[in-house]
């Protein structure tokens, strides 16, 4: 395959993403119609946006790892179908669905050509590679993907379409719930950005613990950045049903760290045993001995 033919399927999948992006998110604006104050208008544009949190994710998500995205936008379009299913005419399922599908066949084929070229070159050394990383576990990335798409389509159906958990809203009015949920996305983008970024953007030429940034007072942070978009889109709306895949999503990510622990145990010894009594796991502890 020639140069031109790998970036097209290299750049496509992504601005067809952001395309799309553009394209749900005037669907939100419809709350501008209605006769609510301009901070009722701001919030439900927020809420109405949530499908356009998912989408910008999964793109962020997918930048690097192409395999996802062919797997969550493929899974996103069957979803669109399965919930709006005789509620919206055939048109909508072909602008919503069908981008969705065509966005995760051009990730797949991106993903396919990669893996095609690292066959023929010399591979170029990635993080499973680097000495100064010690390692994770082989199913965590995929059992991560998995809980985050159970997670979205139990919310997304049971908060838009059945509503048969959700009674919980009626408590506590949006305009209290809405401004909390989006703090706690806000803090999870930033925390996992962070973090990633320190993480795998520094190489480190001895290998240690590392404890600086969020690392001095959480050790796993990247993991209680997840928790906390789950947890900011169950106060943004309360489902029971999703918030029994967020408990079992939290038991997976306790599982993983416990995983991991044991390898960092192995190779830094008392090091990062001293570690492990100074700073907590997820929730930080803010003070200083």
């Amino acid at each position: 395959m020639n140069r031109k033919t790998e970036r097209i399927l290299t750049w496509l999948p992504r601005i067809l993403s952001m395309l799309f992006v553009l394209f749900i998110s005037m669907f939100a604006l419809d709350v501008f119609s209605e006769a609510n104050s301009i901070l009722q208008s701001i919030l439900a544009l927020l809420i109405h946006l949530v499908p356009t949190y998912i989408i910008v994710l999964t793109l962020i998500i997918s930048w690097r790892r192409e395999w996802i995205g062919a797997i969550v936008y493929t899974i996103l379009g069957i979803a669109y179908i399965i919930l709006a299913w005789s509620k919206v005419p055939f048109l909508a399922y072909l602008f919503i669905s069908g981008p969705l599908f065509i966005i995760g066949i051009l990730f797949g084929f991106n993903w396919i050509c990669k893996s095609d070229n690292k066959m023929n070159k010399e591979p170029k050394k990635n993080h499973h590679d680097r000495d100064d990383m010690t390692g994770e576990h082989k199913f965590g990335d995929a059992g991560q993907a998995g809980f985050a798409i159970l997670f979205f389509v139990v919310w997304i159906s049971d908060t838009f379409y059945f509503r048969y958990t959700t009674f919980l809203n009626d408590l506590v009015p949006n305009i209290i719930r809405a401004p909390i949920g989006i703090i706690l996305l806000i803090m999870s983008g930033y925390l996992a950005k962070t973090t990633l970024s320190q993480v795998f953007g520094e190489v480190r030429e001895v290998p240690s613990v590392i404890r600086t940034g969020f690392y001095k007072y959480s050790r796993h942070p990247m993991y209680f950045s997840e928790v906390l978009l789950y947890l900011g889109l169950l106060i943004i709306s309360v489902s029971l049903a999703a918030a029994v895949v967020w408990i079992l999503a939290i038991g997976f990510l306790y599982y993983l760290c416990r995983h991991e622990e044991k390898l960092l145990l192995d190779r830094f010894g008392d090091e990062y045993r001293k570690y492990m009594q100074e700073v907590p796991m997820w929730i930080p502890r803010f003070r200083r001995k």
